[in-house]
């Protein structure tokens, strides 16, 4: 089962004033028009943590700071398996600066989370234990 995994993904779960941010993927990414968390490919070398920050950086502009890591779990979507890392983000800032993976923003409150149209069950807000 292990050697279906395409690789290691870190998930960031971006928290403001109670407030969970969500992105919607653009047509030039895969899962157009679905909702996700910040995140992306842990590239060779870097640590979990650090590509946690750096993909929420790259698709929102957001710094902030790693209150809790989520033990990691796999999960399927359109391009296969990976193992994800879930990281739970408080930020300050709420201006947000897309790039071109995403087109819109959404920041919700947890139980707002499930009348979107998710890319996954979205797991690491349960892992991480995400207030309501």
């Amino acid at each position: 089962m292990e050697d279906s995994i395409k690789g290691d993904v870190a998930v960031t779960v971006p928290i403001r004033n109670g407030e969970i941010l969500l992105l919607r993927r653009s047509i030039e990414t895969s899962s157009t028009g679905k909702w996700a968390l910040p995140g992306g490919k842990i590239k060779q070398g870097e640590e979990a943590s650090e590509a946690a920050l750096r993909e929420l950086k790259e698709e929102t502009g957001l710094q902030g700071d790693i209150t809790d890591k989520g033990e990691s779990y796999v999960d399927e979507g359109e391009l296969g398996k990976w193992r994800l890392h879930p990281f739970l983000v408080k930020v300050e800032a709420s201006k947000v600066e897309l790039n071109h993976e995403h087109s819109e923003y959404s920041w919700v409150k947890k139980h707002g989370v499930e009348e979107k149209d998710t890319l996954g069950e979205l797991k690491a807000l349960e892992i991480l234990d995400v207030p309501e």
